[in-house]
């Protein structure tokens, strides 16, 4: 600057240093809320206010930012002060100054008075690429946008001259600092960190697909573990290095060792780190795991060496602790939450922050939150990917881009320049992992890409025409290369790809010349498994089947679209076995033009596949509440009667009789055929069936006035229900025993048995029974003398059920109909159908909170 030695400007310490630059009066608060942050991480906060008061303004905050390693700047709405013979503010000329720096700039909104020359400023500041650039409206914002940046920064690039630690002997290889923030790896870092810091870990091994943020959650625990092992904290990129032999002569570079004067590269390097304490992370791994054992030798002979290894594969070494590295946490229901909420979802906060990267005021909004974390759950949390996708909105609406995404892996585009080319686009970082597989893994792994979310050990072994043993250890090794993840559930281990590894994998299969045969074959399997499961869906065991064919059920859906595709025969017979999976797991939308699509070849069937086709016609319609399209069926269905010999086929078919009776309003003609059906059903010992005879029987009992016939029978279907443990048809029961019991006048006893009912109900995963207990709670709550409530409830079992694509039970309409014109009577047209809308309009937990809600 000119200056004297005794008269140079020096701020009060001698660490690493961030310059705050902002207008001191409208951002004093955020000022300190800054400095505080900077703080936090041991780091100096250079302010103007600070000192030199005896100097010129402009001379203070150039000699500051002359001594300083990291800017952030503050704006809002002033421009700042500017001083005699000065073109800019000093708040522009200290961000011109500190040109060489790293910076941090973050902007408060809303702005509605900026300043136009700060306004021209700051979108000048948004084009520079090498500017990290954030919005922020809170303090608490804004303390965590700084922390977080700040924590990448940290470095050996910036600490090593300051630390007062004893430096490596030779030159060594910083980590790298981060252009952007690390978003919602708080917990990990906290995580790797301490794992890494403990005596027991000695090599951790993070792993996870590409893209998944190995590499940054690894720097980051580094710097965050730098006190503790000092200046010997060591970044070592291996992407580029193909021979497993020369990974330890690149780690010897990386830390100053002499490899010319030593006898091999392990030993100069054993050598150079001696027993100190070392931290090494190895980056990019998985295509040198060969280079392991030199590793495992490395930590034998330098007691005082931790690893920390980034790879897609597991380097099976007995020293090893794999981090499985997660996707970032999603939005659980995006329909349900509020922007704020949403906002704060680790993945929609990264696709919002680095939106703003491409797009300075992009902002999640009430038109695109849905859209935005939509985007999040179809990308699965992959930062990668959710990075990729937040560059397109330079272009594209987050409607537009999801659009995009329901058809193409391309429809990302490409990442920054200074990214590694293997992740500059998603296809390249999926095909970098599968490219590193030997040819029987990578068949098997292609193969699987026909599973629709996720499959088993023995169903992949059955597609792909191998024992299981072969697909277990294949399996296995795709585990390792993090291109399989595992889940554990009480329907026993499955296993499943990322959306965008199946995507890239199921472009090989299609171009494959078995690729017809492993789909028949997938279609074979699980036509086998619905066939295995008909028995036990009627009865003991039928919950445990229920979740395991939910678990399954994008794949027998896949089944039977081939099936139509290319072999109908089976499918009669499969639909009726699937139904009573398909009506309690609300899948009737999809089984009804499943259904349709075959009923144009019904004539052509044997009077067997002729009537299971058109009893599951029957009985699907009645449940979507088509009534013309149950009739039409059932007259088709009717005359097959007497040529069923199958006994549990005639039992059915009687009680869908009993089902459609009601729709024509013969009520008696209705409690006679479920009467025979019961009678039927029960030598059989057929659950299921007596349980649904006897539930249809009791409902129109409870209509007729027959009260303690319906009774009878709702109790003893309560019982079969129980001792199977189907909690489907013990909440049917509940619900209905509690609708005899208003009819009884016994409205605690019905309080009772509802809440029981709900809560059933909420377990067995059916709209259909919820929305009968919510009917059923309006009834309950209009007779208490709510029927403020009543109406709010009856809105709600109406809104879930268009929702669903169902209709009320045809035996239970005229009682909801009466209900709904007593309501009316008492609240007024116009207040009812407030009420009733307000209710149509509740999310499912809000309509539960409302029924539980205690009578006024």
């Amino acid at each position: 600057m000119g200056q004297s030695s005794e008269s140079v400007i020096r701020t009060p310490d001698q660490r690493v240093r961030v310059f705050v630059s902002s207008t001191l009066t409208e951002l004093a608060d955020e000022r300190g809320v800054v400095g505080r942050a900077i703080e936090a991480l041991r780091l100096i906060p250079v302010m103007f206010e600070q000192g030199a008061r005896p100097h010129p303004p402009r001379a203070v905050y150039q000699a500051y930012l002359a001594q300083s390693d990291i800017f952030v700047g503050l704006y809002w709405e002033q421009y700042g002060w500017m001083g005699p013979e000065m073109d800019v503010s000093g708040l522009e000329d200290e961000f011109e100054l500190a040109t060489g720096l790293p910076r941090l700039v973050y902007v408060k909104v809303p702005a509605p008075n900026r300043d136009p020359r700060l306004a021209d400023l700051i979108t000048r500041i948004g084009d520079q690429a090498l500017v990290t650039f954030r919005h922020f409206r809170t303090s608490d914002e804004l303390n965590r946008l700084v922390s977080d940046d700040l924590a990448v920064l940290l470095s050996e690039r910036f600490a090593a001259a300051r630390l007062a630690v004893v430096g490596p002997r030779g030159g060594t290889q910083p980590l790298p600092v981060g252009r952007t923030s690390l978003v919602g790896r708080g917990q990990a870092i906290d995580e790797v960190a301490g794992l890494i810091e403990g005596p027991e870990v000695r090599l951790l091994t993070l792993t996870g697909p590409g893209g998944v943020g190995k590499t940054r959650l690894a720097v980051a625990a580094a710097e965050r573990s730098r006190d503790h092992f000092g200046a010997r904290v060591v970044f070592v990129p291996l992407a580029d290095v193909t021979d497993p032999d020369q990974v330890v002569a690149g780690i010897a570079r990386q830390v100053g060792a002499d490899v010319a004067s030593a006898a091999t590269p392990i030993t100069a390097l054993a050598g150079q780190l001696g027993d100190e304490r070392w931290l090494l992370v190895l980056d990019n791994l998985e295509q040198v795991i060969g280079a392991a054992s030199d590793l495992g030798e490395l930590l034998t002979r330098c007691p005082g060496l931790t690893i920390v290894a980034t790879s897609r594969s597991v380097l099976e070494l007995r020293a090893e602790r794999e981090y499985p590295v997660p996707p970032l946490p999603l939005p659980a229901d995006p329909a349900t939450m509020s922007i704020e909420e949403l906002a704060e979802t680790p993945a929609v906060r990264l696709f919002v922050d680095r939106a703003r990267a491409v797009r300075y005021d992009f902002a999640l909004t009430p038109h695109n939150a849905v859209a935005v974390a939509e985007i999040c759950r179809r990308l699965e949390g992959l930062p990668l990917a959710i990075e990729l996708a937040a560059a397109r909105t330079r272009l594209l609406s987050p409607a537009a881009l999801l659009e995009r995404l329901e058809t193409s892996l391309d429809a990302l585009g490409t990442g920054a320049m200074d990214l590694p080319v293997r992740q500059r686009t998603l296809r390249a970082a999926v095909e970098w992992s599968v490219d590193l597989l030997d040819a029987a893994e990578r068949s098997l792994l292609e193969t699987m890409a026909v599973f629709v979310d996720g499959w088993t050990i023995a169903a992949s072994a059955e597609v792909a025409g191998i024992s299981e043993d072969e697909a277990l250890d294949l399996t296995d090794a795709l585990v390792r290369h993090s291109l399989v993840q595992l889940d554990h559930a009480d329907v026993g281990t499955r296993c499943r790809m990322l959306q965008t590894v199946r995507r890239f994998v199921a472009e090989r299969l299609a171009a494959r010349p078995d690729a017809a045969d492993i789909q028949r074959r997938h279609a074979q399997t699980y036509a086998a498994l619905a066939v295995t499961a008909d028995r036990p869906l009627r009865g003991v065991g039928q919950r445990d089947w229920v979740e395991r064919l939910q678990a399954d059920a994008g794949n027998l859906a896949a089944a039977v679209r081939w099936h139509l595709a290319n072999d109908q025969r089976p499918l009669p017979h499969l639909y009726r076995i699937l139904w009573p999976f398909w009506s309690q797991r609300d899948h009737l939308a999809d089984a009804r033009t499943w259904v349709d699509q075959l009923l144009p070849a019904a004539d052509s069937l044997d009077p067997q596949a002729r009537a299971e086709l058109l009893w599951t016609a029957t009985v699907t319609a009645r449940e979507v509440g088509d009534d013309e399209a149950a009739l039409a069926h059932r007259a088709r269905l009717a005359p097959l009667l007497p040529e069923i010999q199958d006994p549990y086929l005639h039992a059915a078919t009687l009680l869908s009789m009993a089902w459609t009776s009601t729709m024509m309003g013969d009520i008696e003609g209705a409690l006679r055929e479920a009467l025979a059906a019961l009678a039927e059903f029960e030598p059989q010992n057929e659950p299921l069936g007596t349980a649904s005879s006897a539930l249809t029987a009791g409902s129109l009992e409870t209509s007729t006035g027959r009260q303690d016939e319906a009774l009878q029978h709702l109790r003893y279907a309560y019982d079969w229900a129980m001792r199977q443990d189907n909690a489907w048809l013990a909440a049917t029961a509940q619900v209905l025993l509690a609708g005899l019991a208003l009819v009884r006048g016994e409205k605690l006893n019905a309080r009772m048995l509802l809440d029981d009912g709900l809560e059933l109900s909420l377990a067995a995963y059916s709209t259909q029974l919820v929305t009968l207990c919510l009917a059923t709670f309006a009834q309950l709550v209009f007779a208490e003398g709510n029927p403020e409530r009543a109406a709010l409830l009856a809105g709600a079992a109406d809104g879930l059920r268009r929702r669903a694509g169902l209709r009320v039970y045809p035996s239970l309409r005229q009682r909801e109909a009466v209900l709904t014109g007593r309501l009316r009577e008492a609240l007024g047209e116009a207040d009812f159908d407030i009420l009733f809308a307000k209710g149509g309009r509740l999310t499912r937990p809000e309509a539960v909170a409302t029924a539980h809600e205690p009578p006024s």
